[in-house]
């Protein structure tokens, strides 16, 4: 009796998971059909979409299987022509927030990109498979700005507790980690990471090569067309047209005399 019972019971929670997602289906469709859709779109169902914000999709945009787009109150999503987000990609649009992809943008498979303060990705960047792009301090929240034909590599950790603003054309290689706030390791005796918040910009400028696994910490600017090379860690900002590398991140080479 015992195993009937449970079995009635297991059934019975069957059937209440099938309506609950069937009902989670048919809200997704609705709030799809909500949206401003430009000529030629393609839609590989199911994609999630949540959420009392305004999307807005450009001609030929394609959403891929389960991609997930979460729109706060007050917030848009502006996704531009040509551009795709990927399978189990998540974007999600704080309060009054606007997150703005530009044309031929990608956002790749199981990448996660949460912004409350607003995202500019410029035509043709793209953001890899597995990046995490989001503020890892609770109650901070920053700009995340990417210039036109830039990328950013597989399995890439952002910070966005403040700003991170990359220009155009810049490479930001694999495993790589930008963190824009810190802990006053000094001011809590019963825990160095529960200090005091401290956060800080960081800013990639026009042409630069950032390496695989480097790390960037608050504050710090890689200048026009620097290289730093893989694995360094950076403390200090990198100068225009040269080359860092090691740990802590050195100069080894200029390469462009102005930058």
């Amino acid at each position: 009796m015992k195993t009937i019972g449970n079995i009635i019971r297991i059934k019975l929670l069957f059937i209440k998971f099938l309506f609950s997602r069937i009902g989670r289906f048919f809200y997704w469709n609705l709030r799809l059909s909500q949206a401003t859709l430009g000529r030629g779109i393609k839609i590989h169902f199911p994609v999630i979409i949540e959420g009392n914000g305004r999307l807005a999709l450009g001609d030929n945009v394609e959403l891929m299987k389960r991609a997930t787009i979460g729109l706060s109150t007050g917030s848009e999503v502006i996704i531009g022509n040509g551009s795709r987000i990927h399978p189990s990609a998540n974007i999600h649009a704080g309060k009054d927030t606007i997150i703005k992809l530009g044309e031929k943008c990608s956002v790749l498979t199981h990448a996660v990109l949460r912004n409350g303060k607003g995202v500019e990705m410029g035509n043709g960047s793209s953001i890899s498979s597995y990046c995490n792009i989001f503020p890892r301090e609770p109650g901070y929240d920053g700009k995340f700005i990417m210039g036109a034909g830039s990328n950013i590599g597989d399995n890439t950790i952002i910070d966005t507790s403040d700003d991170v603003v990359i220009g155009q054309l810049v490479a930001v290689g694999p495993s790589c980690i930008f963190y824009t706030h810190d802990h006053d390791y000094e001011s809590n005796p019963a825990a160095a990471w529960k200090g005091g918040v401290k956060t800080g910009t960081i800013a990639i400028e026009d042409g630069a090569w950032v390496g695989a696994r480097v790390t960037l910490l608050p504050g710090i600017v890689i200048g026009k067309n620097a290289v730093v090379a893989a694995g360094s860690v950076v403390t200090k900002s990198v100068p225009a047209g040269q080359i860092f590398a090691g740990i802590p991140a050195k100069s080894i080479k200029k390469i462009h005399p102005d930058g």
